[in-house]
């Protein structure tokens, strides 16, 4: 494995007494063999004045006691059952900041870090005091060439995001020329202690996905900067994160997009997105089964159901949509897509064709 940054800014070469500590929060959920391997790559780091925590999320597959056994230097919290991403990173948060923490980072548990990421980070957190969230570079690990994210635009297709409190994007962004805020990943995700401060912890309401375009938006409304730092370079086990979707990853994805949507759009489009939203998800449930992923489908619209009636927190909590609605929105998605878009040309020539074969 080879760096990919230049690393031509000069290390923090002060007594680690001096230097800014930093929390590194690992959670873990059922996958103690990811969490083993990054702990591996995380001792590694060369930045000496940080310290390794990992928040059990409710594992029943025996983490806890392994940890306890091979990892004895590394502190642990364990809960009962799993309180989600957003749960278990605010625990950690929480302990971090109950310990003196200047920084802390968010590392998914199946990410392995280059030693001198961390370094690179904070070189570029402290050289500008508005700097409040960093990301470095995150690569796939089965293809260390392929990159997975450098700060690209989440939702290109949504306008008016409410962001006009915060600084702009800097001239080098690959969001500056299009004027859009630079949203961070969680994937390894590097939060200052006055962000937490000022803005709170994650929103408990997403559990998993989008949280994190939602703290970085935070962040950007209080004031605070967000960058990607291309010294540093994580890489991520992108088929952990692109396998084939699943009613639970799908179930939040359409759920709390709607949650992402209705907290930060402003103007019109606050109040113009809500059938948009339906209609991409009843799309997303078409795609998904035509593809046979019947459970995954059930799943989107279980989200949007659930969204609507402002269900949030864990999915244990979750509706199903009544069948008669599924039912109706399954065998006709074109039709219900075409009417939310106001598409209501596409709309009258499907009727009339329907009608015609009757006739």
């Amino acid at each position: 494995m080879t760096p990919h940054g230049s690393h031509s800014r000069s290390s923090l070469v002060v007594s680690p007494m001096d230097m800014p500590m930093v929390f590194i929060v690992i959670l873990n959920w059922n996958g103690i063999a990811d969490t083993l391997e990054c702990l591996a790559s995380v001792r590694k780091l060369d930045y000496p004045a940080a310290r390794t925590l990992v928040v059990d999320n409710g594992s029943h597959d025996g983490s806890p006691a392994r940890l306890k056994a091979e990892c004895p230097d590394i502190a642990l919290i364990e809960h009962p059952y799993n309180l989600g991403f957003t749960g278990g990173a605010n625990a950690g948060i929480q302990h971090a900041l109950a310990h003196g923490a200047d920084y802390v980072w968010l590392l998914n548990n199946d990410s392995i870090v280059e030693p001198h990421s961390l370094s690179a980070l904070i070189t570029a957190a402290e050289s500008d005091e508005a700097m409040g969230l960093l990301s470095p570079l995150i690569y796939d690990l089965s293809d260390e060439r392929r990159l997975l994210f450098g700060g690209n635009w989440a939702f290109a297709d949504l306008a008016q995001l409410r962001f006009a409190a915060g600084p702009k994007p800097p001239a080098d962004s690959p969001d500056a020329s299009a004027g859009r805020p630079l949203l961070l990943w969680g994937t390894a995700l590097l939060i200052k202690s006055s962000v937490i401060r000022r803005i709170g912890y994650l929103d408990d309401r997403y559990f998993a996905y989008h949280e994190d375009l939602d703290y970085s938006l935070r962040a950007l409304a209080a004031g605070f900067r967000t960058a990607i730092e291309p010294e540093a370079a994580v890489y991520h086990k992108a088929d952990n994160f692109s396998r084939l979707k699943s009613p639970f990853k799908m179930y939040l994805f359409s759920r709390n997009l709607l949650l992402f949507c209705s907290t930060h759009l402003s103007g019109l489009a606050r109040y113009t997105y809500l059938p948009k939203y339906v209609a991409l998800v009843i799309r997303q449930a078409a795609d998904l089964r035509d593809m046979n992923n019947d459970a995954a489908a059930d799943a989107c619209l279980d989200g949007v159901w659930n969204a609507l009636l402002r269900r949030y927190g864990s999915p244990a909590n979750a509706i199903h949509m009544p069948a008669l609605l599924r039912h109706s929105l399954s065998r006709h998605p074109y039709f219900w897509t075409w009417l939310l878009r106001g598409e209501f040309r596409k709309v009258l020539r499907a009727v009339a064709g329907r009608l015609l074969r009757f006739t």
